[in-house]
This record gives C-alpha cells, sequence and structure tokens, in this order.
C-alpha cells in the first residue's frame, strides 16, 4: 500500500505554500499577518514560532474473524479547550487496517497553531469488513463516522516541536464488532485508543512504500516520495546496521540504490531537530510483500517452514541480515520457534521449475504475542480502590474477579454520540457494562486486566 506523507518541508516553494494552506485552513481569517518578532541580546530580529507539527499515525492488531477491514480516513481535527478547531488532515486515505498489526501507518504531518488541545476528530467512511470466504460487510457507522478522542488533561503542540499521535484502531478490542440479534449483520462501536508523544514513536515500526525521490547522498541519505503524491516527502537516513536488499531479497549495498527506484522502508521516526525516518531495513525493488503464518517446522541451515493463514506453505529463506522483532523491539533469531506466530516481511524470487516449493526471502520477520484473555459483563459488587479490582457477573449469570493493572489502559466509550474518553480506576462504579483484556491467573482464576473498555450510558438530550 502506498502512503500519503505529506511532510511539510520548506526546502521547496511547494511545500511552503501548503504550509501556507494548512495554516489557514485551520480556522485563520483571510487577513495576511506578519509572525510576530523579538529583538535578541545583540540586536538581531529573530521570528517567533507560533507553529509546531502533528505527525498523525494508524495502527491496529489482529483479528481471525475478517481477511481484510478497510476503511477510508477523510478528516483528522484538533479542537482545543476553547472549541477552536486546527483541520489537520482533510482529503482521502483509504487503509486497511489488517496491514497494520506490527507497523504504524503515517497519514500526514501536518503545521498547527501552537496551544492546549483536549480533543482529536477523526472521521472515517466506506467500512467494509471483508470474511475469509470473499463476502463483505459495511456496517452502518455512528454520528456519520464521526470519532471524537477525548482527552481532559489535554495536550500540547509546542513551538517549533514535533508531536507524534498513534491512533490504535484495534479489530478485536478497539473496534468491536458483534452480531447484532438474528439478523447476521455487525454492529460497529468506536472504540480507539491514542497515544501522543514529544519525539517519536518508539513502540512499532513505521513501514514505508514509495520512489526514491532525488540521486542518493553516498552518505547513505535519500528522499523517499509517495508514488500517487511524489511531492509527499520524507528524508531517510541508513547506517552501518540497515539492512538492504534487491529486488530478488538478497542483501545488498547502499550503492545500488538509484534515483527513481521504488522502495520499502522500515524503521523509525525521529522528529528533533527535523523530520527523518531512520531506517532498519530497505527493500529495494517495490515487490516486497507481508505474509503472516505460524512456524510449522525447527528453523534450520537458515530456513523454516510457514503455513501461511491462507492455508498455503512457504519455505522461508533467512538471510544475512534478516532482522527479528517483537512488541518489545528487536530480538535475537533463536526466537523463531516451532508453532510460532510470525509475520514475514520479503519478496518471493521467481522459481527455476515449476515444481521448486514456495519460497520467500525474510528481510524481517515479526513474532507475535500471544492474544489477550477477554471477559465481559457487569461490575455488580463494591470496587477496591486499594486493590484495584471488583467482581463481574457475566452474561450467563457466572462471576469472575477482576483486577486492573496500575498501567492498564481504561477507555469510556459512548457509542451514542461516539465519544472516546481516557479514564482512570476511579471512573469504575457498580453497573457499569465492560469488556476486560490480560490474562487469567492460573493460581485464583482473576483476570489481571491490561485494558479496560467501559460502556457509557448516552446522557438524555
Amino acid at each position: 500500500m502506498s502512503i500519503q506523507l505529506q511532510v511539510l518541508k520548506l526546502r521547496s516553494l511547494a511545500l511552503a505554500l501548503s504550509v501556507l494552506l494548512i495554516t489557514s485552513a485551520c480556522g485563520g481569517g483571510s487577513e495576511t499577518t506578519e509572525s510576530p518578532v523579538v529583538i535578541d541580546p545583540v540586536g538581531t530580529t529573530v521570528p517567533v514560532l507560533t507553529t509546531g507539527t502533528v505527525g498523525l499515525f494508524l495502527t491496529d492488531a489482529p483479528t481471525d474473524e475478517f481477511s481484510a477491514i478497510k476503511l477510508n480516513v477523510t478528516q483528522a481535527i484538533l479542537i482545543g479547550d476553547d472549541d477552536g478547531q486546527q483541520v489537520l488532515f482533510e482529503g482521502s486515505e483509504p487503509i486497511d487496517l489488517l496491514d497494520l498489526e506490527n507497523f504504524n501507518e503515517p497519514i500526514i504531518f501536518g503545521e498547527v497553531e501552537v496551544g492546549m488541545y483536549t480533543k482529536l476528530r477523526l472521521v472515517i467512511n466506506d467500512l467494509e469488513l471483508v470474511r475469509h470466504d470473499g463476502s463483505s460487510e459495511s456496517p452502518k457507522l455512528p454520528a456519520n463516522g464521526k470519532i471524537d478522542l477525548l482527552d481532559s488533561s489535554g495536550f500540547n503542540v509546542l513551538p517549533g516541536r514535533t508531536l507524534m499521535i498513534a491512533i490504535d484502531i484495534d479489530a478485536n478490542k478497539s473496534i468491536k464488532i458483534t452480531a447484532a440479534g438474528n439478523s447476521g449483520k455487525y454492529n460497529f462501536r468506536p472504540v480507539v485508543k491514542v497515544k501522543i508523544m514529544d519525539g517519536g514513536l518508539q513502540d512499532k515500526l513505521a513501514r514505508v512504500e514509495g520512489t526514491v525521490g532525488e540521486v542518493p547522498d553516498p552518505a547513505g541519505n535519500f528522499v523517499l516520495c509517495d508514488i500517487e503524491s511524489p511531492e509527499s516527502c520524507v528524508d531517510v537516513m541508513t547506517d552501518g546496521m540497515t539492512s538492504i536488499f534487491n529486488n530478488e531479497g538478497l542483501a545488498t549495498n547502499f550503492d545500488s540504490l538509484a534515483q527513481f527506484d521504488p522502495v520499502v522502508v522500515i524503521g523509525r521516526y525521529e522528529t528533533d531537530p527535523e523530520i527523518v525516518l531512520n531506517a532498519l531495513v530497505l527493500e529495494i525493488g517495490g515487490n516486497a510483500e507481508q505474509v503472516k503464518g505460524k512456524v510449522v517446522s525447527d528453523p534450520v541451515d537458515g530456513q523454516f517452514l510457514l503455513l501461511a493463514d491462507d492455508s498455503t506453505n512457504l519455505v522461508i529463506e533467512l538471510q544475512p541480515g534478516t532482522k527479528y522483532f517483537d512488541a518489545e523491539g528487536e530480538i535475537a533469531a533463536d526466537a523463531v520457534v516451532l508453532a510460532a506466530a510470525v509475520e514475514v516481511e520479503g519478496v518471493k524470487p521467481p522459481k527455476a521449475l515449476e515444481t521448486d516449493p514456495d519460497l520467500m526471502r525474510a528481510a524481517l520477520v515479526f513474532v507475535e504475542a500471544e492474544d489477550d484473555d477477554q471477559i465481559g459483563g457487569t461490575i455488580t459488587d463494591s470496587i477496591a480502590e486499594e486493590f484495584r479490582s471488583f467482581e463481574l457477573t457475566m452474561s450467563d449469570g457466572t462471576t469472575a474477579c477482576a483486577r486492573v493493572d496500575a498501567e492498564a489502559y481504561i477507555l469510556l466509550v459512548d457509542a451514542d454520540n461516539s465519544t472516546v474518553t481516557k479514564g482512570e480506576f476511579t471512573d469504575l462504579a457498580v453497573g457499569d457494562a465492560v469488556d476486560l483484556f490480560g490474562m487469567i491467573s492460573e493460581a485464583d482464576g482473576c483476570i489481571d486486566a491490561n485494558e479496560v473498555i467501559v460502556a457509557v450510558v448516552a446522557a438524555a438530550p
């Protein structure tokens, strides 16, 4: 999937004009005003920065129920505590959420006015759930596709700084899809987590497709531009730790990279002092792909057999530069073991003979975490704040005990008004309908929850 990178770069007139367009779209009037200035101690006039940059990313977690979950992002708006609005993104960005299990997908880097913001409004449309048999369903979106993500404590956009916002749309948790009665239809309930960081996103890798926009710098740097919008670019930096592969999935070096080459870059964004993508993996040729499945043979002699999710078999050939990751970061190759669930990034080279096995040369192997346990019900007993625990009654009448981790993510979801608010343990009350995700203790059968989703009853108008 080509990623629309609208990175604001002042080095070109066209992109400087895009800054002006974005600023004017952010609630400004039609009058032209000069930027304020100050005089430094030596008498030099210095402009005062009145804007900061916000990077918006999407990510997701897996689901076994569907083969694709497609939607289209049409708008992202920051709203301040005074209800002032800054349009961060407006356009069309089609996404398949199931491509984003282990990666962040950038939507935009946009310049906005500095200040405190308490709400991010996301507008989506064209939601399509594709089943494994190829059939699909398009549930009705609440509030015409508007999802308000609230943070009562607010977040600051600082002058000259870049704030990174990751929107986690989890097909099992964050978008809860359940059969509606006997109709066979699906309901859509917006449950979306937001992670805000100043200085880069460290928890997930970014995977970016594009073309080389300029003749690469011999020092190992180049400009990566979007295929569909070639004026939208980002600087990429490589170093001695970057694994580089050619169009056959074999190791190569930076000197083989040329202007206009299609590439895939996997890495992490750095935002200070400028926005750059530090490459961990660089795949040249534009034919890299991702396959998920189970390891069904012990890795020996640099390869293992993968039973893919589509029930096909693939021989995964590991390369000297293959990278290995899990949700916590880079790992050793010996973490790939029999029965592990993995996602493999790489290239399927042409077969020499038709009878040869299907082969994939791996640039990166991502070892999946085990799925969380899940229970849901109603809080029916007094809540022990000192132990962060309560009793839950489930739909079949049985009870369960629950403990909520100190770092657990608690979301208060008003499905009728399509608002999601980050909550605290003290927001929980007897009678609340909740879904809990975590691990059920073998010692006492209680669930130790790392995430709590609370169904908020909408207030009467």
